[in-house]
Parts: C-alpha cells; sequence; structure tokens
C-alpha cells in the first residue's frame, strides 16, 4: 500500500471525500467507509477514520433505529436516516420519522438525510434543515451531467456551508467539474473499485488480498483525481501540441 504520508498528502488536498461502500475484507486502509448495519462491524470502524452508517433503501427490514443502533454501537461518525428510493413524498415522511427516533436516541452524532427528487423541494418539505448533511440520492445510475445539475441547483438553494453528499456516485465525469468548483459537493460513495478489481487475481487463499489492493490503486486514482494536483493545462498542452 502506498505510504501513509503520500496518502495523507492527497487525503488533505482531496476536495471530496471518497467513501468506499463495499467489502474490501478490511486489508486495506481508507479514511472514509460507509456500510449499511447488516455489514458494518467494527474491524470496518477501525479500518477507517469517518465511518457513515448507511440506510438500506432496498431492504425493507432495515429501520432507522437500526441504523442509529448500529452507529451508537461502532461509534461511527455519521447516520443515514431511512431513504425510500425514488419516492420524495414517502422520503420526507420517512426522514421526519426518522428525525423523530434520532430526538430520543443515544446516538449524537451527524445525521445524513437523503433526498429524492426534486431535491429542493424535498428539503424544503422538511424544514430546510441546515444542521445534517443532505444527501442526493436516486442518481446511482443517472448521467455525470444530471448527478452535476442536481448537484448545483441544491447547493444554490442551500447555500455553501451545508454537507452535500452524493449517494452512489463515482468520480468519473465529475472530477473536472469538483476541480472548477470545489464547493459543489463535499462526498461520495461508491463501490466501484472493489466492483471492477472482483475479477482479478486466480482462484485460491488470499485472494482477496489481490482484489483489495487492486481497488486500493482505484482509490488513490480517484482521490487525486479531485484534489489540487492534476494539471489539465499541461495536459491541453501536449494534447495540443500532439497534433501539430
Amino acid at each position: 500500500m502506498l505510504r501513509r504520508e503520500y496518502l495523507r498528502r492527497l487525503i488533505d488536498e482531496a476536495h471530496v471525500q471518497l467513501h468506499l461502500s463495499a467489502n474490501d475484507g478490511k486489508r486495506i486502509y481508507w479514511p472514509w467507509r460507509m456500510h449499511p448495519p447488516k455489514e458494518a462491524t467494527a474491524g470496518y470502524r477501525d479500518a477507517c477514520e469517518q465511518y457513515v452508517i448507511d440506510s438500506d433503501p432496498l431492504d425493507d427490514d432495515v429501520t432507522a433505529t437500526d441504523v442509529l443502533n448500529t452507529a451508537f454501537e461502532l461509534d461511527a461518525e455519521v447516520a443515514s436516516l431511512q431513504d425510500v428510493y425514488q419516492d420524495k413524498d414517502a422520503t420526507v415522511d420517512s426522514l421526519l420519522r426518522g428525525l423523530e427516533v434520532a430526538d430520543d436516541h443515544a446516538f449524537d452524532g451527524m445525521l445524513l438525510l437523503p433526498l429524492q427528487e426534486p431535491y429542493v423541494k424535498c428539503w424544503q418539505e422538511l424544514g430546510e434543515p441546515t444542521d445534517h448533511w443532505l444527501g442526493i440520492g436516486g442518481l446511482k445510475d443517472a448521467r455525470p451531467t444530471e448527478r452535476l445539475a442536481a448537484a448545483r441547483e441544491l447547493r444554490a438553494a442551500v447555500g455553501p456551508v451545508v454537507w452535500l453528499h452524493g449517494f452512489g456516485w463515482g468520480v468519473d465525469g465529475i472530477a473536472p467539474a469538483i476541480r472548477d468548483n470545489p464547493g459543489l459537493i463535499d462526498s461520495l460513495d461508491y463501490s466501484t473499485p472493489m466492483q471492477d478489481a472482483a475479477m482479478n487475481g486466480s482462484p485460491g487463499k488470499e485472494r482477496m488480498s489481490v482484489v483489495a489492493m487492486e481497488a486500493a490503486t482505484q482509490l488513490v486514482h480517484d482521490l487525486r483525481e479531485v484534489s489540487k494536483y492534476p494539471n489539465t493545462e499541461d495536459t491541453k498542452q501536449a494534447t495540443t501540441e500532439a497534433w501539430l
């Protein structure tokens, strides 16, 4: 793995937190991780600096109480309240109930509120909260232009201070926009590095170690792409000179 001092350099200069929402067998250190209650463990808690317990919109058995209980037990920094996938009205109702549960719960960390389209209207119907993280949901399979448009619209409404999170986003297609506008989005989660690496390595013991390192390479690459380090002007110049 990359020596910690060089990884720290990228972490400190990244404009966006990239949360790994996949299982690598706890083989790599990564500063930001996200898991639903049924996958969250103390081992993964110890393999990161910031742990987010996610709701699972595709699993009706997972409740806001389950998320908060797990977040409290594992000392997670953030807990995502229950989402109702791609349904704004049901999401608002679910989040309002979740906020009531959170008010009486022992977990005292940050809450993440997953919004659905129309995002600004959803936020307004929640009372325009500014002291929680706001998540942009329902765009896991959307094009980069759709994700960026949603982020810009919501950012314009909530202002520059509120934390915005992209659910299921990768950096492909949006990294240049993030570098141009570092305050557009604050964090995202994705499982792509592990999914892309899953076919690597021959069968047998410790294959996961190979897969995990392949994923780590992609994570470091993506982290650099959303930092100040890529020199896009040099890239443009080199491309132009190649055609002369």
